[in-house]
């Protein structure tokens, strides 16, 4: 379990893991491009059977290894001792083509993938072992005094080589150990960020809707008894409308424990309405057709405002309209975002249209109506409704498509 309690995700754990295996690769295939390099120039070793036998055993078993490089670098990983077969081959390539030249490039790829992929004790280890195996090989084919006196001395160095591949190969490990840190970090902060904004937004919305709902049940009941002494009609209507706005209460802890267990911020708008969609159809029974614009998105607050806009515009569907059909539709027009929820329903007998009659909405029982347009505006956007009795109803939520200016929420994450 991660320090924070955050999961991370799987790719972020997956990022070290693919980036070595793409060194690996680039190395294996250098590897094989200078095998076959070496054959087509060397004429001596295209005519001595065993040494052409042995770099062409070489490059298929490296072609192999390139093939399923995927099941091959994590066995590479948890099984160091695989690597010294490789640290063999090369000693192989050594002894029949010789300790100078690209066979000796070709030993020297082990001593950086040994870098790349294990800690400085398995890597020495393997480096020695080439040293020792490349002494043995200068050796066997030592040249003459007078054929090679001059680069003895140089030859007896190469080895160096191999600390020096090793070296590259785990600087560039570490090099990738610090990348994926940084990306975690990253990740981290943002999720911190988006907890500490979600819980604020929770807040608000209680406040906003239940909390002021159950103020007003509160107050209601609290004048009751003086209604049944005083007026029993004032009182039955009183009763009522604790009753309606009790019914209003539990609509907004649902919305409340829907839009906590249906988060949308990790999805694109289009998905989100896709599935809020398909749930809802399953629900009633009652179609419903989603048409998302390719690229029509928002930024995950307003994400967030607008599926649950979109939900509570589907309820209304199916407790006001007794609809047979709904069309969702999600567009970019202008700077802003536009979804457009129409349903082929009784429509309403009221003016929904007038923002300036929310009071009549709450009269008639809309109250759905009236927190889709508290929520639109608080995203900064606006909410239109179009309703012809008996002719359905359409609702347009439209949104500011992009932040106006994303430097502060970077500055909150630490970004530069």
């Amino acid at each position: 379990m991660p320090r924070s309690g955050v999961p991370v995700p799987p790719d972020l754990r997956r990022s070290v893991e693919s980036r070595i295996g793409a060194t690996f690769v680039l190395l294996t295939q250098l590897r094989v491009l200078v095998i076959g390099v070496t054959v087509v120039v060397d004429g001596q070793v295209r005519g001595d059977p065993w040494a052409l036998g042995v770099l062409v055993l070489a490059a298929v078993a490296s072609g192999a290894v390139l093939a399923g490089w995927e099941k091959v670098v994590p066995r590479l990983l948890a099984q160091p001792a695989l690597l010294a077969f490789d640290v063999l081959a090369g000693y192989a390539v050594l002894q029949v083509g010789g300790i100078f030249g690209p066979y000796f490039l070709v030993t020297v790829v082990t001593a950086g993938l040994a870098g790349l992929l294990y800690r400085w004790p398995v890597t020495a280890l393997l480096c020695a072992q080439q040293a020792v195996l490349y002494y043995t090989a200068l050796y066997r084919n030592a040249p003459s005094e007078e054929d090679g006196g001059a680069t003895m001395p140089l030859l007896v160095m190469l080895p160096v080589f191999y600390g020096v591949a090793a070296l590259a190969g785990a600087v560039l490990r570490r090099l990738f150990d610090e990348h994926a840190a940084a990306e975690e970090a990253r990740w981290r902060a943002e999720a911190q960020a988006m907890a500490a904004e979600e819980r604020t937004r929770l807040a608000r919305d209680m406040h906003d809707s239940l909390a002021g709902t159950l103020s007003g049940i509160a107050m209601s009941a609290n004048s009751l008894p003086a209604w049944v002494r005083r007026s029993p009609d004032r009182a039955e209507a009183e009763a009522r409308r604790i009753a309606d706005a009790a019914r209003v209460a539990i609509r907004e802890a649902r919305s409340l424990i829907a839009g906590l267990r249906d988060d949308p911020a990790g999805v694109s708008l289009g998905d989100a309405l896709r599935r809020l969609a398909g749930e809802w159809e399953d629900r009633t029974g009652v179609p419903v057709r989603v048409d998302a614009e390719a690229g029509a998105d928002l930024p995950a607050p307003r994400r967030r405002e607008m599926v649950t806009i979109v939900r509570e515009a589907l309820e209304n569907v199916r407790r006001h309209a007794h609809a047979s059909s709904v069309a969702i539709v999600a567009a970019v027009v202008g700077g802003d975002l536009e979804v457009r929820v129409r349903d082929d329903g009784k429509g309403m007998p009221e003016r929904p249209d007038d923002p300036g009659r929310l009071d009549v909405l709450s009269g008639g029982g809309h109250y759905g109506l009236v927190g889709m347009h508290e929520r639109a505006a608080r995203a900064g956007g606006r909410l239109a409704v179009r309703s012809i009795p008996g002719g359905g109803t359409e609702i347009t939520a439209s949104m500011p498509a992009a932040d106006p200016d994303p430097e502060p929420a970077r500055a909150a994450l630490g970004g530069g």
